[in-house]
């Protein structure tokens, strides 16, 4: 019996637009309220972004926000899992090592710096509802989740694989096809799953997952059934069971409306 139905944002439910199908998620929601399936939205993004985007039914939603790090119902905060302030410094040495483009995300802003050059810092506000630039990011003051670079497509396999010898304890994972977000090891959206399981008794075996990145593959794996779209990244294919359409054609929602209909 399906429980819990969880998926991924940008490249599984979201279009290219940063859209989705409105009336197929009315049906797909409807159906999952009618079976008590509870509704889990999973992304590497901020909270405030991912839950703006649902106005009519975001209190009867969960949102696992920043790879896991903070979970909610609704606007109830359920876990905040945060680096601290001797991990978020050792990220700041690898920032500076590596020159790359970077977001930082907290839990009250995320943040760039004033330098960034301003086409990128406003193609951020897709993916963050709350942004502060800043002079530099030591200066921060607020619980941080999460460092992503933007590595770009070609250097991302040879720079994911020199931080994950050298700094063993972070968690590097792929937000997409070219950027590499950072949290704390062990963290990522299964452990939001995980928490939520336990919270409301319900098995992995009872979940569904849809992804399509790197950060996906725990969550995927974790999850009793599990879709990547054939858009995914190897990674989350690999650990998907079974491969779907894409986003541009609402196949997570025609799955959801398929698996509850039966």
């Amino acid at each position: 019996m399906i429980k819990l139905i969880a998926t991924d944002m940008d490249g599984t439910w979201l279009k290219n637009d940063k859209t989705y199908d409105k009336k197929l998620f009315a049906q797909a929601f409807k159906l999952m309220q009618d079976h008590d399936v509870k509704f889990v939205i999973a992304s590497g993004n901020q909270y405030e972004n991912i839950f703006s985007r649902f106005p009519e039914t975001q209190d009867k939603m969960y949102f696992v926000a920043e790879n896991g790090s903070l979970v909610a119902h609704g606007h109830q905060i359920l876990r905040v899992d945060d680096l601290g302030d001797d991990l978020y410094h050792t990220l700041l040495g690898i920032v500076n090592e590596y020159g790359y483009p970077t977001a930082v995300s907290g839990l009250t802003s995320a943040y760039l710096l004033k330098s960034a050059d301003p086409d990128w810092i406003e193609e951020n506000h897709k993916y963050y509802s709350k942004i502060k630039t800043v002079d530099n990011f030591e200066d921060i003051n607020d619980r941080i989740f999460k460092v992503s670079i933007v590595t770009g497509k070609a250097d991302m396999p040879k720079v994911m694989s020199e931080l994950r010898s050298k700094y063993s304890q972070f968690s590097f994972v792929s937000g997409s096809e070219n950027t590499i977000d950072i949290s704390s090891r062990g963290m990522n959206k299964a452990v939001g799953l995980q928490h939520l399981g336990e919270k409301l008794n319900i098995n992995p075996s009872e979940m569904v997952a849809f992804g399509d990145s790197g950060n996906d593959a725990g969550m995927l794996k974790y999850a009793g059934r599990s879709y990547a779209m054939s858009t995914a990244l190897p990674e989350a294919k690999k650990a998907a069971s079974e491969i779907i359409g894409s986003s541009e054609d609402s196949s997570v929602q025609k799955k959801i409306i398929e698996l509850l209909s039966d």
